[in-house]
């Protein structure tokens, strides 16, 4: 695609990120970085450009953000069939995946200054009201994508099926941990405390379902009828802007002289520790991310299809062993969320 940053529409049309990144000096690393991943993209549906600058901003840097990491892993993309989105083959291994965002409702009460003000208050009714509604949004799109029943479609019979999501429905969403999208996948959760010995576990405790306000929907997502099709959820909360942004900095794509510093909570290899806390400037041609960075694999333990998690060897991966519980493979450095500031230097 070329042209990916020309106005299709009047100005007041167009997504407010649309605009930050188009127009904002300091997402000029981003904007770089997009317009080189963009030259090597194929528009299969004929209207990702219109989306991109409109309503679909996030829907389509989801899919911008899985191409690269597609291409990290060494998959190669064939662009032959309409749907789902991403047809991928590597070491004679075929599969297939579907990229998916949970998205902000114009009229839903979350807005980031409602957010903002319950966190500052340190309002744990509301907090705890949003980490459910997390649950529930995420999981009525994996449910609503299931019922899409791709695996009946020709040229993916017998072959692994994968969801991919990441989380866009409000402003605390990029920073809650993947431990609520496991209870909702696996039906089950760790409930630990801090004692004097460390972090230790108090018990595993069965989640049957996850309600939000008149709402409720069942838990265990790979036991629903039907989801033995689905191969292995790709998760991340690591793939707004502020990651291109990044990496176009680290990969020294602008000329722009931008401090930037980005700061959160990291993987702590220590059984008896919760997190690292990490804070360093992001230095251009010093590469420190990458596409893997806070990328997990949900496995299914009950797919017809499997997906060998070798097939990606650099991100987090989870699956239930043989006694049923939880376990997988976590990189050297995990990033679990993260705040990045960003300035122009005149």
């Amino acid at each position: 695609m070329k042209n990916i940053f020309t106005h299709i529409d009047a100005k007041e049309k167009l997504n407010e990120h649309f605009l930050l990144l188009d127009q904002f000096k300091a997402f000029n690393p981003a904007k770089k970085l997009i317009e080189e991943i963009a030259a090597e993209f194929e528009d299969k549906d004929g209207n990702f450009i219109q989306q991109f600058q409109t309503s679909g901003f996030d829907a389509r840097m989801w899919e911008l953000f899985l191409f690269k990491f597609f291409k990290t892993n060494d998959f190669e993309i064939l662009n032959d069939v309409d749907r789902p989105d991403f047809h991928l083959v590597k070491d004679g291994f075929e599969f297939f995946v579907e990229a998916s965002t949970s998205n902000e409702k114009k009229d839903d009460v979350y807005t980031k200054e409602f957010i903002t003000k319950a966190l500052d208050n340190n309002d744990i009714q509301i907090q705890n009201e949003l980490i459910d509604y997390y649950v529930i949004r995420m999981g009525s799109v994996l449910f609503s994508k299931l019922n899409k029943k791709y695996w009946e479609l020709e040229w993916i019979h017998g072959k692994a099926l994968v969801f991919a999501i990441s989380p866009f429905h409000d402003y605390l969403a990029k920073f809650l941990p993947n431990s609520k999208i496991i209870e909702y996948l696996y039906g089950f959760k760790y409930n630990t405390e801090i004692t004097e010995k460390g972090l230790e576990l108090k018990n595993v405790e069965v989640v049957e379902e996850h309600k939000h306000g008149i709402k409720e929907i069942p838990s265990n997502f790979f036991s629903q009828e039907n989801a033995e099709n689905i191969s292995a959820i790709i998760f991340t909360n690591n793939s707004d802007l502020h990651k291109f942004n990044r990496i176009g900095q680290e990969l020294e794509l602008s000329t722009e002289k931008i401090a930037m510093v980005r700061s959160g909570l990291a993987y702590n290899p220590d059984p008896n520790s919760t997190h690292i806390e990490f804070t360093h400037n992001i230095i251009p041609g010093k590469v420190r991310e990458d596409w893997n960075e806070s990328v997990t694999m949900f496995h299914n333990p009950n797919a017809v299809n499997p997906i060998d998690h070798k097939m990606f060897p650099n991100i987090h991966h989870v699956w239930l062993n043989a006694e049923g519980k939880l376990d997988g493979i976590m990189p050297e450095f995990f990033v679990y969320n993260s705040i990045t500031g960003t300035m122009i230097m005149e």
